[in-house]
C-alpha cells in the first residue's frame, strides 16, 4: 500500500541507532569499569515476590525475588537530547561487563527464563546502568528446635560478589534499609513473618581476600495455634478415647481390647 512504502523501518533504523550509541564493539567488557582504579560502587535492592517454603528437615528456605544491581560505566554513555534511557533484555548483558554478585549458602537458584529470560538492562545517557533479574534461590538456614514448637527461626539470604574483592567492587544497599521492598500478602502456614530487614559486613577468604557482604534478615516465628490443632488437639483426643476402655465391664475383653 501506499502508507507502507512511505514509512520507513523503524526497527532497522533504531537497532543501527543504538549499537552506535552504546559502541559496545569498542570497548573490551572483560575489564571492570574505571580498570585500574579505585573500586567501582554497585548498588543494590531487593524486591521479595514470596517466601514459597521452610524446610526443618532439609534447614532450608526457598525465595523468589527481585534483584536489581546499580551502577555507572562511562563505556556505555551516549548522546542524547531528550535525556532517556534505553532499556533492553538479556541479550546485550552478555555482550557487556555486570557485577558477578552470587548468593552464599545456596542450594539451588534460577533465574526465570519463561516466555523469556526474566533480564532487564537500563542504560541511562550518563551511563548509568541498571540491571534487574527474576530470581528462585533455596539457601541454608541453621536452624534451632530446642523451644519447638515455641520457637523463632532467624534466617538470611548472603549476597556477595565472587571474583573482586572490595578493592575491586564495593557492593552497598542502594537505599539503606528502604533497599529492602517486600510483598505485604506474603504468609505460611506454620510461621508468621515478624519483619524483614538489610545488614551489610565484610567476609574474609585467607585465599583471596576481603569482599564486601549484603544480608537480607527476616525472622519467622511459629504458630502455635497450627501444632496444636494439627498434632496435639488429635493425639490428646486419642488418648482420652483410650479410657473410656476403663470404664467397660472387665469381663468384656473384645470390647476392651478393640476399643483401646
Amino acid at each position: 500500500s501506499y502508507i507502507y512504502k512511505k514509512n520507513h523501518d523503524v526497527t532497522k533504523t533504531w537497532r543501527g541507532k543504538s549499537e552506535q550509541l552504546l559502541r559496545v564493539d569498542d570497548h573490551d567488557f572483560t575489564m571492570r569499569p574505571a580498570f585500574g582504579g579505585p573500586a567501582i560502587p554497585v548498588g543494590v535492592d531487593v524486591q521479595v515476590e514470596s517466601l514459597d517454603s521452610i524446610s526443618e528437615v532439609d534447614m532450608d528456605f526457598t525465595m523468589t525475588l527481585y534483584l536489581r544491581h546499580y551502577w555507572r560505566d562511562e563505556r556505555l554513555s551516549f548522546p542524547s537530547t531528550t535525556n532517556k534511557s534505553m532499556t533492553f533484555d538479556g541479550r546485550l548483558v552478555k555482550k557487556i561487563w555486570v557485577p558477578d554478585v552470587f548468593f552464599v549458602h545456596s542450594k539451588r537458584s534460577f533465574i526465570h527464563d519463561t516466555t523469556t529470560d526474566n533480564i532487564m538492562l537500563r542504560v541511562f545517557p550518563d551511563g548509568h546502568v541498571l540491571y534487574s533479574m527474576r530470581i528462585t534461590v533455596t539457601a541454608m538456614c541453621n536452624m534451632d528446635f530446642s523451644r519447638f514448637p515455641l520457637d523463632s527461626q532467624t534466617c538470611s539470604l548472603e549476597l556477595e560478589s565472587y571474583a573482586y574483592t572490595d578493592e575491586d567492587l564495593m557492593l552497598y544497599w542502594k537505599n539503606g534499609n528502604e533497599s529492602l521492598k517486600t510483598d505485604e500478602k506474603i504468609s505460611l502456614s506454620q510461621f508468621l513473618i515478624q519483619k524483614f530487614h538489610t545488614t551489610s559486613r565484610l567476609a574474609f577468604y585467607s585465599s583471596t581476600g576481603w569482599y564486601n557482604r549484603l544480608y537480607i534478615n527476616f525472622t519467622l516465628r511459629r504458630h502455635i495455634f497450627f501444632f496444636l490443632l494439627q498434632t496435639y488437639f488429635p493425639a490428646t483426643l486419642m488418648v482420652m478415647l483410650s479410657w473410656v476402655s476403663f470404664w467397660i465391664d472387665h469381663r468384656a475383653v473384645p470390647a476392651r481390647v478393640s476399643l483401646g
